[in-house]
């Protein structure tokens, strides 16, 4: 019963949000020498339906690399002060014949603290993120296709502030 409620409030209100980022998200990305993409785990259900964490981080490699966005190794991000990282995150869950999803696209790095003592910390500084619902059957081909919508934008966004 509850998923049933879940996919009516996801039905009902559209949840979509692939839009232009704000200028502040636009202007947190000048500089970065690129990213290191790190893709979260797939359900074993999502996996059986056909969606793979390999499937995803191809997509999202290709078109940062067509971009010319460097994709940087997990020690080479570290090396940065800004230690950016593309998060990739297909939250999916299963309910009878449908799969509910909300994919977010984030990019987070170090930033500082203007106010108190001088620090550093991680913090979200570009995202974009789109709620739905699909069938089994195309579960794969859906969540793949909001997923390079957002690495696209994020590569507009990207190359916006970082001309090349």
């Amino acid at each position: 019963m509850r998923y049933i409620v879940i996919v009516m409030v996801l039905t009902c209100l559209g949840l979509s949000t692939a839009h232009a980022r704000t200028l502040s998200e636009r202007e947190s990305l000048a500089g970065l020498p690129g990213v290191v993409v790190v893709i979260e785990r797939i359900t074993p259900e999502a996996q059986a339906d056909g969606l793979s964490e390999e499937a995803i981080r191809s997509a999202v490699e290709l078109i940062l690399q067509s971009s010319d966005i460097g994709i940087l190794t997990q020690s080479e991000t570290l090396k940065e002060s800004s230690n950016p990282w593309l998060y990739v995150q297909p939250n999916i869950g299963k309910g009878g014949p449908y799969y509910f999803y909300n994919v977010s696209l984030r990019l987070i790095q170090k930033v500082s603290s203007v106010h108190g003592r001088p620090s550093t910390m991680a913090a979200t500084t570009w995202e974009g993120n789109t709620a739905g619902i699909v069938n089994n059957n195309n579960l794969s081909d859906v969540i793949l296709d909001v997923i390079e919508t957002w690495v696209k934008t994020f590569a507009n966004d990207f190359r916006t502030v970082n001309p090349r």
